[in-house]
């Protein structure tokens, strides 16, 4: 099957099948929690599936330490720590994300943006560049703002997680983190996945001490993750974009839908007046057979150990 969009040239994502490998970036702050650590690892534990070309880190702010102007870093040191505790530290580029855009339509520059371009300009409309925004998506709209003839070439996933509020508006943490940026992609001509699910994807401590800890010292490191902030360990704690990369791995997973592309205004609620197309929009995920997944993967990394 082909990307093909009838309402407009906005293309309309096809996930490839297994056996498949894709060309992938992540854009990812990485050090507001826990989740964004989850994927990344899943990432690193499916080599067959994911040409990871790198990491982008992006900024965030949730009022903690770390957080603000200083969030890039704070998101380059954790996932560099990933990287050296599954032993490929010299394997994957982090980049530099770029700072909240400072008005609507105007990219922000950073070493990501160029590096999300260069890519971009590298890979073709029938192998295209699979981009995965697990925050802010400052740096992905940035590198769509400054070159729009990259649109045919790449493919964007955004962790919306609007799914309580749609199709109403958006009350996202990614989402109002840069709503310039979550703007951009809704109104760029990028084919496009919504993903708008994950916050039910939770497990108990428990079971990730009990399950995952003992895989090997990636899962312990996981596990342990969980210790250092108390919100982490919590049973109904979310680990929400996990499902971004479980669903480009097994999409199986997920249920998902073409939707109208909506616009969104300033604060955050959408309009379908206006064609902007249509994108993906992943509106579930299976929780249980999501995590046996990822203890399969993860257990599996052992033999590159």
């Amino acid at each position: 099957m082909t990307d093909h969009n009838t309402k407009t040239d906005r293309l309309i994502p096809q996930i490839p099948p297994k056996g498949q490998r894709l060309p992938l970036i992540i854009d990812s702050d990485v050090a507001n929690e826990i989740d964004d650590l989850y994927a990344i690892a899943l990432t690193l534990a499916a080599p067959e599936r994911f040409d990871l070309k790198g990491i982008c880190c992006a900024h965030y702010n949730n009022g903690g330490p770390g957080s603000g102007p200083e969030s890039v870093a704070a998101s380059m040191a954790l996932a560099r720590e990933l990287l050296q505790t599954a032993g490929m530290a010299e394997c994957f580029p982090l980049l530099r994300g770029s700072q909240p855009m400072a008005y609507h339509g105007h990219p922000s520059p950073s070493p990501g943006v160029d590096f999300i371009l260069d890519a971009a300009r590298a890979a073709a409309p029938e192998n295209p560049l699979w981009i995965v925004v697990l925050g802010a998506a400052t740096t992905t709209a940035s590198a769509l703002l400054a070159d729009p003839s990259i649109y045919a070439n790449v493919r964007v996933v955004f962790h919306s997680r609007s799914e309580t509020t749609w199709p109403e508006r958006s009350v996202q943490f990614n989402v109002q983190g840069d709503i310039h940026a979550a703007r951009a992609l809704l109104e760029s001509a990028a084919p496009l996945v919504w993903f708008d699910t994950g916050t039910h994807l939770t497990i108990p401590y428990e079971r990730t001490r009990e399950e995952l800890s003992p895989l090997n010292p990636l899962g312990r490191f996981l596990h342990e993750f969980r210790d250092r902030n108390p919100w982490f360990a919590q049973a109904d704690k979310g680990f929400y974009d996990l499902g971004d990369i479980l669903f480009l791995l097994e999409p199986a997973l997920c249920r998902f839908m073409v939707t109208d592309a909506p616009k969104m205004d300033p604060y955050m609620f959408f309009d379908f007046r206006e064609g902007r197309g249509e994108m993906l929009r992943v509106y579930d995920i299976d929780v249980e057979a999501g995590w046996q997944l990822f203890f399969k993967r993860i257990q599996n990394w052992r033999a590159q150990w």
